[in-house]
C-alpha cells in the first residue's frame, strides 16, 4: 500500500474524528465533561492517584490496630460501646472492613499496650506520607508553579495540620455513625433516618475536604475556588460508601472468598484507589470550572482556546525560582488545522 492508499485510509477516520471533535465543542455538558478526562490525563493523575492509595493503605493497617487497642484499653468496662466504635470505624471499608476484622485477629488486640505503641507509630508515618501526597496532588493538579508552593518547614507544620485534621474527621465520622446507631435504640429508624445521616455526613466530609484543600494548597489558590471540589468529593464519597458493598462484592467477592488475606488486602487497595481516583476527578472538574478550561479538542491542530491557557499554566508550573520566567507562545500553525 502506497502513501496515497495510506492517506485514503485514515483521512476518512481522521474527518469522523473531527466531526465529533466538532460536536463536543458546541455542546456545553459534553465539552466539559471531556475537558475534565483531558485534564486528568494530562496531568497523569492517575499517578497521583496511585501514590494518595499507596500511602493512605499504609496508614490503615497501624491506624486501626491503634484504634482497636486504644479502644480496649479506655472503653475495658464497657464491651457494647467498645465494639460499636470499632464497627464504626470498619464500616468506612464496607464488605473488607469484616475481613480485616477477622483475618488480622484483631480482636486479641485488646488492651494491648504495645500494639496501641506500634499502631501509632505506624499511623503517624503513613498518615504523614499521606499529607505529603495530598500537598503534591493538590498543587500539581491546580498547577502552582513550583516557586510558589510551601517550602521547609511550611510543608512539614501544613502535614502535622492535615494529620490532626485527619484525627479529628475519624473522630467525628465515628460520632455520626454512633449517634445514628443510637438512634434506633429510641425505635428510630426508616428512610428518613437514613436521609439525616447522609446528609450530616454529607455536610461533615464536606467540610473535612475544604479544610484539608485549604491546608494542602498553596495560598495562590483561593479557598472560594475549592469550594465545590469539596463539596463534589463529598457527595462522591457517600455515594461511594451508600453502594461501595456491590461494586466491591461484584468485583472481589470471589477473590476473597479463594486468596484470603490476600483477597482482603487485594480489595482494601481497590476500595482506597476508588476514593483516591473518584476525589480527584472531583478536584478535576471544579479546576476546570474555575478557570473555564473548555472546550478541549479531541484531534489538533487547530487549539482552543482552553488548550493555550492549560499549556501555557503547565509550562510556567515549572518555574523553581523568583528570579526565572518562563515565556510560552505559540506558532501560527496552532490555529490552523492540517489539509484534508
Amino acid at each position: 500500500m502506497d502513501a496515497a492508499d495510506c492517506d485514503a485510509a485514515v483521512n476518512p477516520i481522521e474527518r469522523g474524528v473531527r466531526a465529533v471533535d466538532r460536536w463536543q465543542q458546541r455542546h456545553a455538558v459534553p465539552a466539559f465533561v471531556f475537558a475534565v478526562v483531558k485534564k486528568f490525563g494530562d496531568d497523569q493523575a492517575g499517578n497521583l492517584a496511585a501514590l494518595l492509595s499507596y500511602y493512605a493503605f499504609l496508614a490503615v493497617f497501624p491506624l486501626l490496630l491503634a484504634l482497636v487497642a486504644l479502644a480496649g484499653i479506655v472503653l475495658s468496662g464497657h464491651p457494647a460501646l467498645e465494639q460499636r466504635i470499632i464497627d464504626s470505624a470498619l464500616s468506612e471499608f464496607p464488605l473488607v472492613g469484616t475481613q480485616l476484622h477477622s483475618q488480622l485477629g484483631l480482636e486479641s488486640l485488646h488492651h494491648s499496650g504495645p500494639a496501641l505503641v506500634i499502631g501509632i507509630a505506624g499511623a503517624l508515618y503513613g498518615a504523614r506520607g499521606l499529607a505529603n501526597a495530598v500537598q503534591n496532588t493538590l498543587n500539581s493538579l491546580w498547577q502552582v508553579p513550583k516557586v510558589d508552593r510551601p517550602g521547609f518547614p511550611l510543608n512539614y507544620l501544613r502535614s502535622l495540620a492535615l494529620l490532626a485534621l485527619l484525627g479529628i474527621g475519624a473522630v467525628l465520622t465515628a460520632a455520626v455513625v454512633a449517634a445514628a446507631n443510637l438512634t434506633t435504640v429510641f425505635g428510630l429508624s426508616g428512610w428518613p433516618i437514613r436521609l439525616t445521616a447522609f446528609v450530616l455526613s454529607t455536610v461533615l466530609d464536606a467540610g473535612l475536604f475544604l479544610a484539608a484543600f485549604r491546608l494542602a494548597t498553596a495560598k495562590t489558590i483561593s479557598t472560594r475556588n475549592m469550594l465545590l471540589g469539596a463539596v463534589l468529593s463529598a457527595v462522591a464519597w457517600q455515594i461511594l460508601l451508600a453502594v461501595a458493598g456491590l461494586i466491591v462484592s461484584h468485583y472481589l467477592a470471589h477473590a476473597q472468598a479463594i486468596a484470603g488475606l490476600f483477597g482482603t488486602v487485594l480489595g482494601l487497595l481497590a476500595w482506597l484507589a476508588l476514593q483516591a481516583t473518584v476525589t480527584v476527578y472531583a478536584v478535576e472538574a471544579d479546576i476546570v470550572r474555575a478557570r473555564r478550561l473548555w472546550p478541549r479538542s479531541i484531534t489538533q491542530p487547530p487549539l482552543t482556546g482552553a488548550d493555550k491557557d492549560y499549556l501555557h499554566t503547565a509550562a510556567t508550573t515549572e518555574t523553581r525560582r523568583p528570579e526565572q520566567r518562563v515565556t510560552v507562545e505559540f506558532t501560527p500553525a496552532a490555529d490552523q488545522p492540517p489539509p484534508n
